[in-house]
């Protein structure tokens, strides 16, 4: 989603006639409901918590299920994100990242693999960051995130390079700086190669025109100059083998600076990948185990069951409407975009037959380890959150599709008799929302605000920055974070056909000043016009 549509101006002028209250009131409850209607999870989060405030919701995430079934197993969990977190930050911090999920049991899967600019996961990441700071426990100290690297190059929160804002003339200008080129959009950043020393110099390139043409001040041209030589132009960078992984270390740095004016110590962020993580616990200990998984993969039986239960789940698979995939997704030697696969027998095929593997252990090892195999958001779910029983923070969607898999693995265990599972299943929590809780807003044009983006906070912080956002994490509630968005998750809960005029031509800002939320906003960095 495109944080500049979600703008949030209290002194917009417009020649448009002002609707009426009770029309407008009328329209957004309906509205409301039927977002809800649609979304049942996000529905009962409202109901229970949406008069909390953001913070005091937050501090619940250390809250976690650590019930013996779920102990049981997590030593094989923690000990493979310890592996990728020292192989990635060294083994200082993986021990200290381990130590902190043995007691807080709990990460965030809302990101995606690209650099943390998006406004929506640094929202999800500073209220994680707020909450484990209010905490005094010194074991927390790392904001962890298993981010979903099998993401479009070409997804709207642009992972393919840096967001930031400026104001020229009263009107605030996004720019992006792409490290990849465009013609990899379509491609996934999973498998994609790492971005060189050329592309940061078209970058550089890139900013000096910008310039030129009067779009960025000289000023800020030249903190995003020394940014891109002190965190990205690094050989320590340059000589990593994937994008993925140059994301998640470049990342880590630029988390440090968001606050750097402050005179606060902010948790660490760290970014490993949801899928390489899943990977690893594959092979070490469910191919050539017995284990539930082991028979989801490869007992003739579980077919049924798993068409059966999770056919049209979110994040899933529909035969019938030819969407998602059956549990991995293929991305065969040469290929640029993923393919979908199904199960044909003892083989997973494309729906052309161009490529197939077998439902064989070493078969899908050898093909998870050469990348030709990605695990699909089922696969990693049903792994890390219904057999480990890791806490996953999520998004307004995450918490309705991790809740529907969740009741629908539960019920093909209990088809499978496997009641061990549905133990550790059962107590699996998928309730937990962070994505879409916004509270870090940038002002300009003397009151306009819109939502700030990563480097947006680099370029435009002040001593006081992490205080405000302290402060409106503890004015603004669940409800009121959540009510702007109502109109936009409209647009994505129903096909184009099926939305009503009516409806979708309600605005952001609109819902902002009917639910009092524009009176509340403060930004926590300014800008200033050029």
């Amino acid at each position: 989603m495109d944080p500049s549509a979600l703008l949030v101006d209290r002194q917009q002028r417009s020649s448009a006639p002002v609707p009426d209250t009770s029309s407008l009131s009328e329209r957004f409850l309906r509205l409301q409901e039927q977002v809800l209607r649609k979304r049942p999870v996000l529905r009962e989060i409202l109901t229970k918590h949406g008069g909390k405030a953001l913070l005091d919701y937050a501090n619940e995430y250390v809250d976690v299920n650590l019930n013996p079934p779920i102990v049981r197993r997590q030593h094989e969990c923690l000990t493979t994100i310890h592996e990728a977190a020292s192989e990635r930050f060294g083994s200082e911090v993986a021990d200290g990242l381990r130590a902190q999920l043995e007691k807080y049991y709990f990460v965030s899967t809302a990101d995606h693999t690209g650099p943390v600019t998006h406004p929506f996961f640094v929202n999800s990441n500073l209220l994680t960051a707020l909450a484990l700071h209010t905490h005094t426990d010194p074991l927390l100290q790392f904001v962890p995130v298993l981010a979903c690297a099998n993401v479009s190059l070409n997804n709207s929160s642009f992972p393919r390079g840096l967001l930031f804002n400026t104001c020229r003339d009263g009107a605030l200008r996004q720019h992006r700086l792409s490290f990849l080129p465009s013609n990899a959009h379509s491609c996934s950043a999973y498998n994609f190669r790492p971005f060189t020393k050329e592309e940061i110099v078209k970058v550089q390139r890139r900013l000096r025109e910008m310039t030129q043409e009067g779009d960025v001040p000289r000023a800020i041209a030249d903190r995003l100059h020394m940014l891109m030589e002190e965190v990205y132009d690094r050989p320590e960078i340059l000589a990593c083998e994937s994008y993925r992984d140059q994301v998640a270390r470049t990342n880590r740095d630029l988390w440090s600076r968001f606050f750097a004016a402050s005179d606060v110590r902010v948790p660490q962020l760290l970014y490993l990948d949801q899928e390489d993580i899943v990977v690893r616990l594959l092979t070490k200990y469910h191919l050539t185990h017995d284990t539930v998984i082991n028979r989801l993969l490869f007992d003739p039986a579980s077919e049924t069951f798993i068409e059966q239960y999770f056919e049209g789940i979110f994040g899933s698979f529909s035969r019938a409407d030819q969407a998602g995939t059956y549990l991995f997704w293929a991305l065969p030697k040469g290929a640029k975009i993923n393919q979908q696969l199904w199960r044909k027998g003892r083989y997973l095929e494309t729906k052309d037959g161009s490529y197939r593997v077998e439902l064989h252990p070493e078969a899908l090892r050898e093909a998870m380890q050469k990348r030709e195999l990605i695990p699909g958001l089922l696969l990693n779910f049903i792994t890390i959150s219904f057999y480990y029983g890791l806490k996953c923070l999520g998004g307004f969607n995450q918490v309705n599709y991790l809740t529907a898999m969740k009741n629908a693995y539960i019920k093909m265990n209990v088809d499978l008799g496997n009641y061990r599972s549905i133990e550790v299943c059962a107590r699996a929590q998928t309730k937990e929302i962070c994505d879409g809780l916004t509270f870090a807003f940038l002002g300009y044009d003397g009151g306009r605000v819109a939502l700030a983006s990563g480097i947006d906070l680099i370029l435009y912080g002040k001593s006081d920055t992490w205080d405000r956002l302290m402060q409106m994490s503890r004015q603004i509630t669940i409800g009121e974070a959540m009510h702007p968005l109502m109109p936009e998750i409209y647009r994505i809960s129903y096909d184009e056909k099926e939305w009503e005029q009516d409806l979708v031509s309600l605005t952001e800002k609109q819902v902002s000043e009917l639910t009092g939320l524009d009176r509340k906003v403060r930004p926590c960095i300014q800008i200033a016009d050029l």
